[in-house]
């Protein structure tokens, strides 16, 4: 699978499920350590791609924050990955991105 493909356009979420695209994790340390990606902890917030026909919460383009192990992995995106999370998973709506 093409890891950077635009997952959004072919991926339909049914029901109450989100298409989420992971924030990247911390990259560097606030010492300056450059980490190599195996290393790199990817967050449990994102950018919602697409929501099912019975998703009325959340709306593509928000920002939300997820339950630590919530979602199926169905593709990467920019090289972080993108989730199909159920509508349960989701904790809140963030007003802005999360300070890393």
């Amino acid at each position: 699978m093409d890891r950077n493909a635009d997952l959004s356009v072919r991926t339909c979420p049914t029901g109450s499920r989100v298409l989420v695209h992971l924030d990247p994790g911390l990259q560097e340390t606030p010492n300056g350590i450059i980490l190599p990606p195996d290393a790199q902890q990817i967050t449990r917030h994102g950018l919602v791609l697409a929501v099912g026909p019975d998703q009325y919460t959340v709306s593509p383009g928000d920002r939300i924050l997820i339950e630590l192990h919530a979602g199926t992995e169905v593709g990467w995106l920019k090289n972080t990955p993108v989730l199909l999370v159920e509508a349960k998973d989701i904790v809140a709506i963030l007003s802005q991105p999360l300070e890393q």
